[in-house]
């Protein structure tokens, strides 16, 4: 059993991949031919890969919860999230309650693969790895979005189908959901992310985190993540 709980967590490092920002060699794509919403988009596309503002170590609070449905296990941390300026991520517990396994095999295994995932650069969203198409527009709290499917060009580890939602106008990021488009393993018949972004600091951070893998073993695994606006680290 513990070697399918592995098998989730190389499953989490590809959503980890498809939903970080990194600049790539730039792409023919052109949002503007997309009319009028291709504004927001192109605003999102020209922030990608700009160095975060400041230089300087950010931190938060985020509390973690997982469960194992099929087994009915769950546990539940609190951890201090710290990202260097040059993006790398570290994460120091705080506390913790609930299952051990979940604790060391499920959310533990997690954030160790995060942290190597952020020294890496994984697949951008961007005109060389997806097609984008305006889908509508809708509401999330009080902002308006401009919401466009994501197709990936191609099967691979990393990319997701579904939806990308764009403040209307600054083309800050509001939520990426779908399903990933590449299982690493057999054992997922499925996975499912998504991923909210909220304002601070006059710029975008993650919010929540919602991950649902269905496994062919020990079935449906959830993981969900909920931040506190980040800080420089001199001020806590």
């Amino acid at each position: 059993m513990r070697r399918y709980l592995h098998f989730f967590v190389f499953l989490l490092v590809g959503l980890l991949s498809s939903c970080r920002t990194a600049q790539r060699k730039a792409a023919p794509f052109d949002p503007l031919s997309l009319g009028p919403p291709g504004a927001t988009l192109k605003a999102f596309l020209d922030r990608q890969g700009q160095p975060r503002a400041g230089g300087r170590a950010m931190v938060s609070q985020v509390t973690i919860e997982a469960s194992l449905a099929g087994m009915n296990r769950k546990g539940k941390m609190v951890a201090q999230k710290t990202v260097a300026p040059n993006g790398h991520i570290s994460y120091e517990m705080k506390s913790y309650e609930g299952d051990n396994l979940v604790k060391t095999k499920v959310i533990g295994l997690y954030l160790s693969a995060e942290q190597e995932a952020s020294e890496t650069t994984p697949p951008a969203i961007n005109g060389e790895n997806y097609q984008f198409k305006f889908k509508r527009k809708d509401s999330l709290g009080d902002r308006i979005a401009m919401i466009f499917e994501l197709t990936p060009v191609r099967k691979m580890i990393g990319l997701f189908k579904g939806e990308l939602w764009l403040e209307e106008g600054t083309g800050w990021e509001m939520r990426q959901s779908g399903r990933l488009v590449k299982n690493p393993s057999v054992i997922f018949r499925s996975a499912d992310l998504t991923r909210d972004f909220a304002l601070h600091l006059g710029a975008s951070y993650l919010s929540t985190v919602d991950y649902q893998a269905e496994t062919r073993v020990i079935g449906r695994i959830t993981l969900k993540m909920n931040f506190e606006p980040p800080q420089p680290m001199e001020a806590r």
